[in-house]
């Protein structure tokens, strides 16, 4: 029986699981006028962002591509963009354009800030008027793409909530659905592990080299995190190597084949489980995941990471019990029984599993409800 979650079928054939209108700034200048129209508009979620004024290259066009990814995101009905001035705007609008949904946009300079939150309340109204008429549905798992990710690591992560969402993702990917994980770092000393389940040697080879340039990146400006833990809650929480750390950060992508390597915030082309070069920092990451289409995150926390993404619900998953009781109002979901009570994995899994389709189908996270969310794209140059 095919497994089905009550979503949003859009008209470019992806599914949504939730139903927002995106008011996007196109420039960091234009995020107090974002916010206005957000808090004056139900249904709306604001993206700020930080840059993109001074920035030039292969820099910018992460920033572009990323901001209209996430307007592109499946869970997102309409599109408006913020800007200063037209052509930067039009920038991103004609690059969220193909997916097919209304993209409308106010620029600051011909209105100034009262006017363009006055002129930017009233059509966000429109867009979300608009976007209510829509009714979930019964939808396949199998259009799903999740990501997995993970922050505040420590002893118990790798051991509990970081396998509990790979056993989950192994079985949405045998149901016809797809999973990214990233943070490439946090595979320095398993990339050998990983790179073995590649379906052929062409996507295996993709993924070392991008392990290696990374890590040929920090040596040259001084950071050789290699043999170490650089980050001071790991070390508390246990973890004593990059390389353990790894371990423990690749149980989230399960046991099934790897079948791609992808640029930050790049949509994966097939189904299946896929690889993003991507900074570890929970906040970029998830931009790049939400960039690429991902319609729900699975986070799992050692000592406690409470941050979500703006545009993808984020499930933050848990084994630590001190933890599960001192950050309780920032947990999703409770896998500390493996620990605790000797539950299998896979049967915790088989749970979150079905926690996924309930999240899918409209139950909010601790994130969503506190907004607890917040949005970072990757910088790749300085700004001029």
């Amino acid at each position: 029986m095919v497994r089905t979650f009550l979503g949003y079928p859009r008209s470019n054939g992806t599914v949504g699981v939730r139903n927002h209108v995106a008011v996007i700034s196109v420039m960091d200048n234009c995020n107090p006028v974002t916010r206005a129209i957000c808090q004056a508009v139900d249904m709306t979620l604001p993206v700020t962002t930080l840059f993109v004024r001074g920035q030039y290259g292969h820099d910018l066009e992460v920033a572009f591509n990323t901001l209209a990814g996430m307007g592109r995101n499946p869970n997102i009905a309409a599109v408006l963009l913020v800007g200063l001035e037209e052509q930067t705007t039009e920038e991103v609008a004609r690059r969220i354009r193909p997916a097919g949904k209304p993209v409308e946009s106010i620029n600051l300079q011909p209105h100034g800030t009262i006017n363009a939150v006055a002129e930017g309340t009233r059509r966000a109204l429109k867009l979300a008027v608009a976007a209510s008429a829509a009714r979930r549905a019964p939808c396949p798992v199998s259009s799903l793409l999740v990501g997995v990710e993970c922050g505040g690591s420590d002893t118990t992560s790798g051991l509990t909530c970081n396998p509990t969402i790979g056993a989950m993702a192994d079985r949405l990917v045998a149901d016809g659905g797809s999973v990214i994980i990233s943070e490439t770092s946090e595979f320095l000393g398993a990339e050998h592990l990983f790179a073995a389940r590649a379906k052929d040697e062409a996507v295996g080879k993709a993924f070392v080299e991008a392990v290696v340039r990374l890590e040929r990146e920090a040596v040259s400006r001084g950071m050789d995190i290699r043999g170490t833990n650089p980050t001071q809650d790991n070390i508390r929480g246990g973890l004593t190597t990059i390389e353990e750390k790894a371990l423990g950060a690749m149980a989230k992508a399960g046991t099934s084949p790897l079948r791609g390597v992808l640029a930050y915030g790049e949509a994966p082309a097939g189904k299946g489980l896929h690889f993003m070069d991507a900074p570890a920092p929970a906040v970029e990451n998830l931009t790049a995941m939400a960039a690429a289409g991902c319609q729900l995150i699975f986070f799992g926390t050692g000592v406690g990471n409470p941050i979500g993404n703006m545009v993808a619900p984020t499930v933050k998953v848990c084994g630590n019990v001190n933890t599960l009781r001192t950050m309780a109002d920032n947990i999703d979901f409770d896998a500390s029984e493996i620990l605790e009570k000797s539950a299998k994995v896979g049967a915790v899994g088989d749970r979150l599993y079905d926690f996924a389709v309930e999240v899918a189908s409209g139950t909010r996270t601790t994130s969503e409800l506190l907004d607890i969310r917040e949005t970072a794209i990757s910088r790749f140059a300085p700004t001029i």
